[in-house]
């Protein structure tokens, strides 16, 4: 059968948001009716395009981007290990 919908997923494949969204769309593809063909294109995005090539101190990163502090990073952190844990997968963001 032809695809009768394209989806493009962007994503970061270093963040785990966007491994969530993914887990989370492949589950609700199953849930569709046969009769809907459904291709699934994954293009790449860079969240943080001018990351130094060794990297940055996620909380750093965090706080000069969005003003976070760390109580408000470590909330964040236990509502991702949270989702996560629900679609199947374990973060350790520390």
């Amino acid at each position: 059968m032809q695809p009768v919908l394209t989806l493009d997923f962007v994503s970061d494949i270093s963040c785990p948001w966007c491994a969530i969204g993914l887990s989370t769309l492949l589950t609700a593809l199953e849930r569709l009716p046969p009769q809907l063909a459904v291709a699934l294109q994954c293009q790449p995005f860079e969240l943080v395009p001018d990351a130094p090539p060794g990297g940055q101190d996620l909380g750093e990163l965090l706080t000069q981007r969005y003003g976070s502090t760390p109580e408000q990073q470590a909330k964040a952190y236990a509502m991702l290990r949270q989702r996560g844990a629900e679609v199947g997968f374990e973060f350790h963001p520390d």
